[in-house]
Formats: structure tokens, sequence, C-alpha cells
């Protein structure tokens, strides 16, 4: 299958699954995720909901981009 083949037919990972992932991951590194929440500073968690929100705009224009591509 020639890359841009992988491209057209690739789809987005299911929010559950990254969610599946990750707790896993935690989990196997002794991580609790409420113990880590409570420990962070409003900055903190500001920062990083920016982060993911700016993250999750760059994937929206990729996906937006990818179906142009397609069409």
């Amino acid at each position: 299958m020639s890359e841009d083949s992988s491209k057209k037919h690739s789809k987005p990972i299911p929010n559950s699954v990254l969610d599946l992932l990750i707790s896993d991951i935690f989990k196997k590194n002794g991580v609790n995720e409420n113990k880590i929440k409570e420990k962070l500073s409003d900055e903190q968690k500001k920062r990083i909901k920016d982060m993911v929100d700016d993250l999750s705009s760059q994937v929206d224009t990729l996906i937006d981009s990818n179906k142009k591509d397609i069409q």
C-alpha cells in the first residue's frame, strides 16, 4: 500500500482508546491521576488546557486538510 493510499484510509483514534492507553501507561509507571491533579497549580492546569486546545486545533486542521486531499 502506498503512503498516499494509507493516508486516505487512516481514521483518527477514538478518544476512548487514547484514554485507555494513557491510563495503562500511568498504571504501569505507578502514577495516580487524582494525586497529580491535586498537585498541579492553577497556572499549570491552564497551560495544560491551552496546550490540549492548541493540539486539538492542529489535529482538526490536519483532518480537514486530509479530507480535502481525498476529494
